[in-house]
């Protein structure tokens, strides 16, 4: 019996971005509250929040605004 061959088809799937990831308005957004951040500072700020993570925020100084 001969199997049929069948197109083999794959999506990515990116669960987390680098932790230098900047995030930013598009440019055609105008909404002047959202200020860009990477994502490395918005990690270690919710990581640092967990009770085995505590007293660590100093260890690490955020990058900021680019």
């Amino acid at each position: 019996m001969r199997r049929r061959r069948s197109e083999r088809k794959s999506i990515p799937f990116f669960y987390e971005p680098r932790a230098d990831a900047e995030f930013r308005l598009l440019p055609a957004d105008r909404a002047g509250s959202f200020e860009p951040f990477f994502y490395g500072d918005y990690l270690w700020a919710t990581a640092t929040k967990f009770v085995e993570f505590q007293g660590l925020e100093g260890l690490r100084k955020p990058r900021r605004v680019p």
